[in-house]
């Protein structure tokens, strides 16, 4: 068994386990309390089968935070943020700090996926998914081969059932197109986001999905093929948060790519 690297929460299913969605929060939260939020009990209510897993980021330094008397320096945090507001910045992809930031992250998710197959559940009834940072991560996670590994794992990149992306975008666009995983393109994506997002904003997120669009197929509100492979891109009307509707068709999302009878 893989011995997990970060604290961590679950909801247990009530019925037999047959799939996990593993959920990473968003910048400055943490495991249990966004296991708390009621968007999340409801889903995982509806969805009985499966067992939730919310692990808590490391704390980390934030660069645009320092010299902000408003702000501690250090919060839970997937990635660095290197300047607000939030932008894609080609220059970006050549901060070693920045990557490697990223590729612990990557490792700690991976540590958490590996666990539920030694517990006995198959990649593709597994989900990875996140909010913000979390979404950002789950994509270069659960999409990005080796390249976004340690020299020492092998690992080509995972099979898994479907990723998830609630207000999240592509930190690295350039590094992220090159090191896709041969599996990418068969693994259904739940992208939403909320068109009055102001910390990560609807255009930096669309431009991000469909900036792989050449490398997988990426559709805009086209329900009749959400949970199909290829990126399923929602817009709602919130800022940075879950709307209802948006979790319902998480929900269907879910429903589809892990059904019950597993």
């Amino acid at each position: 068994m893989v011995s997990l690297p970060l604290t961590f929460v679950t909801i247990s299913p009530r019925v037999k386990h047959t799939a996990t969605v593993i959920f990473a929060h968003g910048l400055g939260d943490n495991g249990l309390d966004f296991s708390n939020h009621k968007e999340m009990r409801t889903i995982a209510s509806q969805l009985p089968h499966i067992k939730w897993v919310f692990p808590s980021a490391p704390e980390r330094s934030i660069t645009a935070w320092k010299g902000d008397s408003r702000r501690q320096s250090s919060t839970r945090a997937w990635l660095d943020v290197l300047r607000e507001p939030l932008m894609y910045s080609s220059e970006y992809d050549d901060i070693q700090e920045y990557d490697e930031g990223i590729l612990q992250s990557v490792k700690h998710l991976d540590a958490f996926v590996q666990s539920e197959i030694d517990s006995g559940i198959s990649e593709r009834r597994i989900v990875l998914g996140g909010f913000g940072q979390g979404g950002a991560i789950s994509l270069i996670t659960g999409l990005g081969g080796s390249q976004w590994r340690d020299a020492s794992d092998t690992k080509g990149g995972w099979k898994l059932g479907g990723v998830i992306s609630l207000g999240g975008w592509l930190p690295m666009r350039e590094k992220y197109k090159k090191r896709l995983s041969m599996h990418a393109s068969t693994i259904p994506v739940f992208w939403g986001h909320g068109v009055q997002n102001e910390s990560v904003t609807w255009g930096l997120s669309w431009e991000s999905a469909e900036f792989i669009g050449d490398k997988l197929e990426v559709r805009y509100g086209q329900y009749t093929k959400v949970g199909e492979p290829g990126v399923s891109f929602m817009s709602y009307g919130v800022a940075h948060w879950m709307a209802e509707s948006e979790m319902e068709d998480l929900r269907l999302f879910l429903k589809k790519i892990l059904p019950l009878e597993g």
